[in-house]
């Protein structure tokens, strides 16, 4: 099975190679992409994502945070068949937005966002409507900016609410003890991708 792995936010595609490596050593194959996410020109993207897919195997598409929300409008834009992509599985991604981003803007540092906001980050009443089985992995360890700028009431990775990661039709969601970044960078988050990809649910604890 093939996994194309996309990067969040500020990131390159080098920051996922420790969880493309962990998900190698399981006996999987995998693609990093590497994009502009602060200019992001969605059909180029997508045109990687194209090259990315294996046509002789089954492909999964994993992304941590923006990378998630990039997925979901790839699919939105190709429609490709469950026989070429059968799963999805973001981390720490606003699928439903992220209100960080709007306190940022009411900063007036949008600037700093780039184009971003208008490819998903902004809040919105999103549904997940494609074939593929989502599984969505959030994080509540509260360290990050969201902390500095919106304080602690809501359940977080510092980033990105619990409930910012939750959507509408979405196949399974686990909630991890992990902040926004190290939410790929361990072996719990490499373990429940494998379980919902092999089981199609997360490996959820009594």
């Amino acid at each position: 099975m093939n996994l194309v792995i996309l990067h969040g936010l500020y990131m390159h595609g080098i920051a996922m190679q420790p969880l493309a490596m962990n998900m190698e050593k399981i006996g999987y194959t995998t693609h990093l992409i590497t994009y502009n996410s602060l200019a992001i020109e969605p059909e180029r993207l997508f045109r990687r994502i194209d090259r990315a897919l294996d046509e002789s195997k089954t492909n999964v598409l994993i992304g941590h945070s923006l990378g998630g929300v990039m997925i979901q409008r790839y699919l939105d834009s190709r429609q490709p068949s469950t026989d070429v992509v059968s799963h999805v599985v973001t981390i720490g991604s606003p699928l439903q937005g992220a209100s960080i981003v709007s306190v940022i803007e009411e900063m007036g540092m949008g600037a700093l966002l780039g184009n971003s906001p208008e490819h998903g980050l902004t809040m919105n009443d999103n549904q997940w409507l494609h074939p593929q089985k989502l599984g969505s992995i959030a994080g509540d360890f509260d360290i990050g900016a969201r902390r500095l700028l919106l304080g602690g009431m809501e359940s977080s990775d510092g980033t990105v609410t619990v409930e910012e990661t939750v959507i509408e039709g979405m196949t399974d969601h686990i909630v991890t003890h992990f902040s926004h970044t190290a939410l790929i960078y361990n072996n719990v988050v490499t373990k429940q991708i494998d379980h919902f990809i092999q089981k199609d649910k997360f490996k959820h604890t009594s």
